[in-house]
């Protein structure tokens, strides 16, 4: 058996464990009941402290190392030879870790998760405070352990979109500010009273078959993927043949059809993945979130709330949904601007500043300037300056997002980054193929999906999403594209 059978012999062992992970973490959010809720936790944490283990000990450093030293090792595809140093990367910081520490600290996210969700539900912010003030703290001393010698709030960044800095966010996020506040005063301003049309009280079934339907014609997988009900939209991947989305029961078509294109670009990239990589790990996507959030976003706003994109289908639409309106109507309801306290129920444009208020939170949380006191009070204000509008209770407030209960600070940032280079990708892909409208016009949406499926997706997480953005686009990131779009979008 040659180094690189054995490296792979030995990722099987851990891939099996993620598969068994990523299952229970789909049954905690969308099916588990609240009696094998803790149970579940327990297990969970044990296995994921075997895969932790196993991902940082001596004989997995020196498989590597094999592997990396071999006279073989060079003759790899690019691809691979990038993504084993990934792997290795990921078991250095392990190795930085202590065992003891890592089982807590996935414990404490799990457990503070599932008090989130009750705290969310009852409007209940002290319930929720202090167990976000231990996951703060533990989350310092992890980066404190990963990364030792970096800005604490840096090295969240980087931990998610690698090369990315609190300066470059700073610089990105201000020319943003700067460009779409006024653009979104005079969008609100002008803005007419509007009763969305729509809506209807649907059947899970029916929603199923709606997001089966529009996730086929964008270019997803059906046979390697299923669909759940969760009351936040998400996409897990369980292995690289088994891909899953989850979508909340609403009353609004818009926001329903928004959660599913959005989660289904996410699904696309994990199944359109190198399969060269598919040995080394079940989930080949790290480091480049912000380029995943690109994906995601580009389907759901570039394609998304485009006219053409519903041309070919929206008498299919327009049945499953029983819907009484023309395409126009639909198209405005779903380009419909205003100031939203949700932010997963926002438009495009607000959006931007329901993620620019988040990064500054963080930033100003991990740089010592608030406390956990501080935070329905600084959101309220931040809410205020942005969108004119303020929360009446904490879950529309400082309690609608699941992201700081799992310890996922520096994630934020990703979404608007991934909205940033997608403005770039916007225009590369007009370069090469012409216009995006006559491609979706002609119900040649897959020629789209095809091109990201070759340029970004194929890469997994080999290279970095600044890396790949940089390569396709041929220029450095920039926020000027995308406030073009919104310029000639929203101005209009």
């Amino acid at each position: 058996m040659t180094e690189l059978e054995k490296l792979k012999e030995y990722q099987k062992g851990i891939n099996d464990i993620e598969f068994v992970l990523n299952i229970l973490n789909w049954e905690l959010r969308t099916k588990a009941p609240k009696g094998s809720i803790d149970y579940l936790i327990e297990i969970k944490s044990e296995l994921d402290l075997k895969k932790f283990k196993m991902s940082s000990n001596k004989e997995y450093e020196e498989l590597l190392n094999n592997v990396l030293n071999g006279f073989d090792f060079n003759n790899l595809p690019i691809i691979q030879q990038r993504y084993i140093r990934v792997l290795k990367k990921n078991m250095d910081k392990n190795q930085l870790v202590p065992d003891d520490f890592h089982k807590e600290y996935i414990i404490l996210c799990d457990k503070t998760n599932s008090i989130w969700e009750k705290a969310k539900e009852e409007n209940n912010y002290d319930m929720f405070k202090p167990h976000l003030k231990k996951v703060i703290e533990m989350t310092k001393n992890l980066y404190k352990y990963l990364y030792p010698n970096m800005n604490v709030y840096d090295a969240m960044l980087n931990d998610f979109e690698i090369d990315m800095t609190t300066k470059v966010v700073d610089e990105l996020f201000s020319e943003i500010k700067e460009n779409l506040k006024p653009l979104v005063k005079s969008v609100v301003e002008k803005k007419q009273p509007y009763e969305a049309k729509a809506v209807g009280n649907y059947s899970d079934s029916k929603l199923t078959e709606a997001a089966n339907f529009l996730l086929e014609y964008m270019g997803f997988d059906l046979n390697r993927g299923t669909l759940g009900i969760y009351p936040h939209g998400f996409m897990e991947k369980i292995n690289n043949y088994d891909v899953r989305i989850a979508f909340k029961n609403t009353s609004s078509v818009t926001d329903f059809v928004s959660t599913i294109i959005h989660e289904g670009g996410h699904g696309i990239f994990e199944q359109n993945v190198d399969e060269s990589l598919y040995p080394y790990k079940n989930n080949c996507v790290e480091y480049c979130n912000a380029l995943h959030e690109s994906q995601s976003r580009f389907y759901e706003n570039i394609l998304g709330r485009n006219i053409n994109f519903w041309k070919p289908i929206f008498k299919d639409i327009k049945r499953i949904f029983d819907l009484d309106m023309d395409i126009e109507e639909f198209v405005n309801e779903l380009n419909n601007v205003e100031q939203s306290l949700i932010r997963t129920e926002s438009d495009e444009l607000t959006y931007c500043f329901h993620i620019i208020m988040r990064y500054e939170i963080e930033r100003d949380i991990f740089s010592g300037k608030l406390d956990v006191d501080d935070l329905p009070r600084v959101w309220n204000e931040k809410m205020q300056e942005y969108l004119g509008i303020k929360p009446e209770t904490y879950s529309e407030g400082i309690l609608q997002d699941v992201h700081w209960s799992e310890g996922a600070f520096g994630y934020f940032p990703s979404y608007l980054i991934g909205n940033i280079y997608d403005g770039m990708l916007k225009e590369q892909i007009e370069k090469e193929l012409g216009s995006i409208d006559d491609l979706l016009a002609s119900g040649n949406i897959k020629i789209i999906t095809k091109w990201l499926n070759d340029n970004i997706h194929i890469n997994g997480g080999a290279y970095s999403g600044i890396e790949v953005i940089e390569r396709v686009c041929k220029e450095k990131i920039m926020s000027k594209p995308i406030i073009k779009y919104f310029n000639d979008k929203y101005s209009k």
